[in-house]
Order: C-alpha cells, then structure tokens, then sequence
C-alpha cells in the first residue's frame, strides 16, 4: 500500500507541471508550478506556456490616435495554475495581415504593461492593429486576436504661404538658393530678437527657400517634425526622382536668437537620410522668377 502511494505521487510529479505533492492516495497535484513545461501538453493554439491571454486594453476600436509612436497597453496575463512567476510580453503590430513590427521582450508591470511603436515605423492616416503574448523562460502562451486596431493622424491641411512668393535667383542648387534668399531679406536674419520672432523669421525664410526651389525645378516640402503633424522650422525635405527623400538642415542654431541667423545647406546621407517626412507644398506662381 505505502509502495502504491509513492508511486501515484512520482507520476503526478512528472506531468505537465511539478507538483510540490500529491493528495492522499489521489495522485492529483496539490501546487503545480509555472515555470516546468511539458511538451506534449500545450494550449489550443500549440503555446505551451499555461497563461492566459492578456486582455488588450488601448488603443482599440480603430480609434485615431494624435502621435506615430501610441503607446499600447495591456491588462496582464494570469498563470494558470500559479501567478507567482513574473510574466514578460511580446507585442506585435500589423498592417493589414502583414506583420510590420515585433517589440522585445517587455517586462510586466504590476497590473498593467505598456509599450511605445518607436518612431519611423507607422505612417500617417493609416489603420494597423496589434496583438500581445505573455512569455517566460523562452516559452510563449496563448496570442489575442489581432482586433484592437488604431488609426494614426491625419496629414494637416496644406498652409498657406506665408509671404510673398519667390526669390529671383540666379543658380538652382541648394547652396545658392540659400545665398540668394539670405541676401533677399537680411532683416530675418537679425539678432537680439525673441525666440518667438526666431522662429517666425526662420519659417519665413524656410518657405522662400523652398518656393525659389520649386520654381528652379526642384521638389522641395516642408518637413513633419519626428513624423508627428509638427512642421519643422529649420528643416526641408528634398525629394529626387529614383532616390531617397533626404533632409536638409537649413540653419546653424536658429533657435538661439542672441546671434545672427546661420543658414545652411547640410544634406542628410545614409543611413537614416535625417528621417525626412515630405509635406507637399502648396502650388506657387513662378511667374516673374528668373529662371
């Protein structure tokens, strides 16, 4: 009989997860662990980690989110058997069925965990959804259904010009159209200014640099800032047929305003091209402009 007993108690150590001991004369598990996996016992989806599927929390219901980096959330996972071990999450976004990104292993939060799509990854008025695992010890559990979804922002309208229009240039590269457009209007180029008046005189000139540019045969666009609806002040998209959009940094400090504004023409190169997000410009009139 007492034979009997160990035996039943080394069998129900050996499954799915260790027992800690066994029922008198039942041979059930009194307190099976989390961690011990048995490879012939898995989920219904073939995950052999004994969790549940973490509850997505947001974003979700394709709700339009105000950034191209959202921060996804999750209510955590709960072991089966046991909570005590500490559950890690992998998140994964998609466009359409197409995964587009994986995180690394995130680990948990005390009830809820998070994770923020890094920048230069989503695009602009798009809908993706995303899905999230728990894992431990390099075993996963059970996915979500892939069906919280978000939308990302909507491009902003295209301003209107501000000024009046371009400059009369001789050249077309870049270097001489910044020549020409500092020599046009030396009073942006002041010091000893506020930093809002900075600004605005570096967007001024910014736009003529870039409406000169257009009527020279150039595409030039402003710049969405980090691809947020933010226009960068000192910054402009080059775009060239058959290659990469590159950005071209215009200015040297501009947002010290105690010293003369320093334009530049510094183009971006691989492998990063400066993370250019082209915003088309809006039609110019070219007429008058010394071609």
């Amino acid at each position: 009989m007492a034979l009997s007993k160990f035996l039943v108690c080394t069998v129900c150590a050996m499954t799915v997860f260790a027992a800690a001991g066994c029922a008198e004369g039942t041979g059930k598990a009194l307190t099976p662990t989390l961690p011990t996996v048995d490879s012939t016992a898995t989920n219904a989806d073939g995950t052999r980690l004994k969790a549940t599927a973490p509850q997505l929390s947001s974003p979700r219901s394709a709700i339009r989110t105000d950034t191209l980096t959202p921060t996804l959330r999750l209510a955590n996972s709960a072991g089966t058997f046991d909570n005590s071990a500490t559950l890690s999450y992998v998140f994964q976004v998609f466009e359409g069925t197409k995964m587009i990104l994986e995180s690394d292993s995130v680990a948990a939060a005390s009830s809820e965990t998070a994770w923020t799509v890094p920048a230069n990854v989503l695009e602009l008025n798009k809908t993706y959804a995303w899905r999230a695992r728990a894992t431990y010890a390099g075993v996963a559990g059970p996915w979500t259904d892939p069906g919280a979804s978000f939308r990302t922002p909507l491009p902003p309208p295209p301003p209107t010009p501000d000024g009046p229009g371009p400059v009369s240039c001789g050249g077309s590269s870049g270097p001489s159209i910044i020549a020409c457009v500092g020599a046009a209007y030396p009073s942006k180029l002041v010091a000893r200014i506020s930093v809002d008046a900075r600004k605005h005189n570096m967007e001024f000139i910014r736009d003529r640099i870039i409406e000169t540019g257009l009527c020279k045969g150039q595409d030039y666009g402003r710049n969405f800032k980090r691809g947020t609806p933010v226009l960068s002040h000192d910054y402009l998209v080059w775009r060239q047929p058959g290659q990469k959009d590159r950005g071209v940094d215009l200015a040297a400090g501009y947002d010290d305003p105690s010293t003369t504004l320093r334009l530049t023409w510094q183009v971006k190169g691989p492998p990063d091209y400066g993370f250019p997000f082209y915003a088309r410009y809006p039609s110019v009139d070219c007429s008058g402009v010394n071609n």
